[in-house]
């Protein structure tokens, strides 16, 4: 079964006429390699994406950063892209308008596991969790350096694990900590041994996930699953469409078996034709169409 193309599909057409907000991924998706924005799919300069914001902006379409990356920086790119929310850390952080104070999703976390004025990611830390899984595979798990740094909800490392095992390691500490796998990253060095293809993990709370913060942001608006849409290339970019009308994947995330796999689960997902900037900017400019702007 493959994806099916959302130019191609009128029922998603139509599903996006009634979309007032899309959720979008950023590296992979909106961003080229090297996070850069003025470069096409093959990542040559191009002002497509760029072009493709100016409208989405010039026609008053919201769109919601929802990204791995930490509030300071999705601060400064939401700034810089004309845009006022984002989702950030995974669904950790959600900031529902520029200016507003971080409200911090601890997901199933029970009361009085945050001590007075921690952070989740504070408490992350004080468990060891980063620690006893460097022990558990070394040489094979690093902090995503420098992407770790000015975390809040989630502690940032990459490499290479087995996941069931590394759940069972997290298992044995007091406070309960999921592992999630955002996706294949390409560092410009690293100290990792005898590992071809890196991965980026996310220690978090369990049951934060980017659907959820994706919940709460629409209650925040006024808004019902009908009228928003999400866009990405990974897998916690594909589950964003669990709460909304439909979802995107740009082409290059089809590369990916889990994300293929996961897509295939679920009928409201579409793919644009374009990679990454590209399939950003067909997707834009599908959804300014469809609501005649």
């Amino acid at each position: 079964m493959t994806i099916p193309l959302l130019a191609e599909n009128p029922e998603a057409l139509d599903a996006l006429s009634h979309v007032e907000v899309t959720y979008s991924d950023l590296d992979g998706t909106l961003l080229g390699f090297g996070g850069s924005l003025l470069i096409d799919g093959q990542s040559r300069p191009s002002t497509t994406v760029a072009d493709a914001v100016v409208r989405i902006n010039q026609a008053n379409l919201p769109v919601v950063v929802a990204t791995g990356r930490n509030r300071v920086q999705c601060t400064e790119i939401t700034r810089l892209l004309g845009w006022r929310a984002f989702i950030a850390e995974l669904g950790g952080v959600i900031v529902p308008d520029r200016g507003a104070d971080p409200i911090f999703n601890t997901g199933d976390w029970p009361a009085g596991v945050l001590g007075k004025g921690e952070t989740p990611y504070q408490r992350i830390e004080r468990t060891g969790a980063v620690d006893i899984l460097m022990r558990a595979f070394p040489g094979r798990l690093e902090p995503h350096a420098p992407y770790h740094m000015n975390r809040e909800a989630t502690v940032l490392l990459r490499g290479s694990l087995d996941m069931e095992e590394a759940r069972s390691v997290l298992g044995e500490l007091d406070v309960p900590i999921d592992i999630v796998d955002n996706g294949i990253v390409k560092p410009v060095s690293t100290g990792l041994v005898g590992v071809a293809e890196i991965r980026a993990y996310h220690l978090m709370a369990p049951g934060v996930t980017k659907s959820g913060a994706i919940v709460r942001d629409l209650e925040l608006r006024g808004l019902a699953r009908h009228q928003a849409a999400s866009i990405g290339d990974a897998v916690t970019d594909v589950r964003m469409a669990d709460e909304c009308a439909l979802g995107a994947v740009v082409a290059n995330a089809l590369a990916d078996p889990r994300v293929l796999s996961t897509a295939r689960e679920r009928p409201n997902v579409y793919s644009t034709a374009g990679e990454r900037g590209d399939g950003w900017a067909e997707f834009a400019n599908l959804w300014r169409t469809a609501k005649g702007r």
